[in-house]
């Protein structure tokens, strides 16, 4: 496993760490805490205290232990760049604390804009991806896998050095979105994210057809 064991340890810990913020507040918090927000950011959904404190670090971590797993027994691991691999392994964490931020002001009675954070956050990961997705070769868990691009590396890569772009812009547009609008950062992240996943995909089917093409 090309993972540092040492940086599974640490960065499975962090995930538990809004448990830990949630036993330091517990006398505060209510009996029912929001954990969901609709696209018009309004709380539509709840868990009991010891679920939100609890339960969701521990479906986190699982989720985490899951992706090391994944990426980890992956054949072509190797390939994959070593930074590419740590980032893979801070996303999960990531998550869990923005969800902590998210959930425990809300519930203490100082609500923060869902909509915004999430805004934040998405942008932020899609320029990050962005920044890496040329540097990564061929693989089974991380990148565009698609058909076309894990049996041709030359589809993988020149596919990759176009979604890196196209990513990176789309992360832009989502964290300008986040600063600039009002509850309504959904309706421009969800459009925003499903054009720049269509790209690469469409751009990738084009050059398989282009160079079947000229084989035929």
């Amino acid at each position: 496993m090309k993972y540092e064991k040492k940086l599974i340890i640490i960065t499975t810990l962090l995930t538990f760490l809004p448990a830990v913020f949630g036993l330091l507040l517990w006398n505060k918090l209510p009996d029912q805490l929001p954990v969901h927000w609709n696209a018009a950011g309004e709380i539509d959904g709840y868990l009991s205290k010891p679920a939100a404190v609890f339960g969701m670090p521990a479906v986190l971590a699982l989720i985490q232990l899951f992706t090391v797993f994944v990426t980890g027994t992956d054949p072509k691991n190797p390939n994959v760049v070593k930074k590419v691999n740590q980032l893979v392994l801070w996303i999960v964490p990531a998550v869990s604390l923005l969800t902590s931020v998210m959930v425990y002001p809300t519930a203490l009675g100082h609500p923060v804009n869902a909509n915004t954070a999430a805004s934040l956050f998405v942008g932020i990961l899609f320029i990050v991806i962005g920044n890496y997705l040329p540097k990564c070769r061929p693989n089974y868990t991380i990148g565009i896998k698609l058909p076309w691009t894990l049996a041709d590396d030359e589809n993988w890569t020149k596919t990759h050095r176009m979604a890196g772009p196209v990513y990176m812009a789309a992360g832009l547009l989502i964290l300008l979105s986040g600063f600039v609008l009002s509850a309504h950062e959904y309706y421009v992240m969800f459009p925003v994210i499903l054009l720049a996943v269509l790209c690469p995909v469409v751009y990738s089917y084009l050059l398989y057809r282009k160079k079947a093409k000229n084989e035929a």
